[in-house]
């Protein structure tokens, strides 16, 4: 939990949810209502040009409202949340939010946020490609990400795992703390 004392300007607060999993998807959608096939069908999803289903938008912001009630807690509240919602999350993905503290106004705490989604692509080990992600077997990754420089890697300990971390959502937000 999070104290009002601990947080300046310029505190970053990071959270990593995931992965995103395809049950969860469809929890979301009945939960929500929103039962858009290019959320849980990806035979539709691909004929809509989406190369298999996404998430929700609002199911990623309520990953951002979420870390917000955390940091909240149980007497403190959320006052205010606003995103726009940029990037695609997909089956596999990490949700990873980082909350940047922009203004402390006595028990009020502003925020600027951004969720980015993390897409496992594939290992490599010694050049060979080990393992492979749906990512790269649906072909998620475009030109325009490379162009981008959204592609990453990492060591891990089966060898290079490649990445695409792409904006999912920036915002704002507020809370009241205690």
């Amino acid at each position: 939990m999070v104290q009002l004392s601990e947080l300046k300007v310029g505190t970053e607060l990071r959270y990593v949810y995931g992965p995103v999993t395809r049950d969860g998807i469809i929890k979301y959608a009945f939960a929500s209502g929103d039962r858009n096939n290019i959320h849980t069908n990806d035979e539709f999803a691909e004929k809509m040009g989406l190369k298999g289903v996404i998430a929700h938008g609002l199911y990623s912001l309520g990953m951002v409202a979420r870390c917000l009630g955390e940091i909240a807690s149980d007497k403190g509240k959320v006052v205010k949340l606003s995103g726009q919602m940029r990037g695609m999350v997909r089956p596999g993905d990490e949700w990873i939010i980082t909350l940047t503290v922009k203004k402390i106004n006595g028990d009020l705490v502003d925020f600027d946020f951004v969720e980015e989604s993390k897409t496992l692509i594939k290992i490599e080990k010694d050049g060979v490609v080990i393992k492979k992600y749906e990512a790269e077997e649906r072909g998620w990754v475009s030109e325009k990400d490379i162009a981008q420089n959204l592609i990453k890697t990492e060591e891990v300990a089966e060898g290079i795992l490649h990445y695409r971390l792409r904006t999912a959502i920036p915002g704002t937000a507020t809370i009241k703390m205690v």
